[in-house]
């Protein structure tokens, strides 16, 4: 068994930081969009928490792929 070499655990960490990160703005896109939609037609404060929790719900679901590609990309380069 080979070791592991300290540019081959970066490139992992690093890979996996990114895609991380595109997850995460997913997720903030779409919280602070549903949070902005609730201000707009100025709703109450627990159904503006309702849709922000919405939004981060949604953003998981649909920055899964993307974050999973840049991962992929970053890992392979």
């Amino acid at each position: 068994m080979a070791p592991i070499a300290p540019d081959d655990a970066r490139a992992a960490i690093e890979a996996a930081v990114t895609g991380f990160s595109v997850l995460g703005g997913a997720m903030a896109y779409t919280s602070g969009y549903y949070a902005a939609q609730a201000l707009a037609q100025q709703r109450s404060p627990e159904l503006l928490a309702q849709r922000v929790n919405e939004g981060i719900g949604q953003g998981f679901n649909w920055g899964c792929l993307p974050a999973l590609l840049a991962f992929i990309i970053v890992a392979w380069s």
